[in-house]
């Protein structure tokens, strides 16, 4: 298996949601909505970042709502107290990876970590 880059990642994630019809297709090791938030998280949140440097930072653009509620929540659910301090620093000082925070469905997520991140959910969408 080939080692990807964040930007390599976030290149196919794009690619894969900008298709007609929506994804498709076998899923990889390297698949950012289910192999990485699970088996890599230091890659998936800097292919995260990357996407997110890539995309309208607009709750009523797909990839935008896609990556809120798949990547980045899976992350949280899955190792959210080992990247929550992280993610805190990145919401306080990125608008745009704050506003992405408030898409994320804590209903997963444990409580210390939407505990700790609260502060920078306080505009829903």
């Amino acid at each position: 298996m080939e080692t990807l880059s964040p930007s390599d990642v976030a290149t196919r994630w794009i690619d894969k949601w900008a298709a007609p019809g929506g994804p498709s297709g076998e899923l990889s090791d390297d698949d950012l909505d289910f192999e990485l938030p699970r088996n890599n998280p230091r890659l998936c949140l800097d292919a995260i970042l990357e996407v997110l440097s890539r995309i309208p930072c607009d709750p009523n653009d797909l990839h935008f709502q896609v990556l809120a509620a798949g990547p980045l929540e899976d992350l949280l659910v899955d190792h959210g107290p080992d990247f929550v301090d992280e993610v805190e620093g990145l919401a306080r000082r990125n608008p745009s990876f704050r506003l992405l925070l408030n898409g994320v469905w804590t209903s997963g997520v444990e409580a210390s970590v939407v505990e700790q991140l609260a502060k920078y959910r306080n505009a829903p969408w």
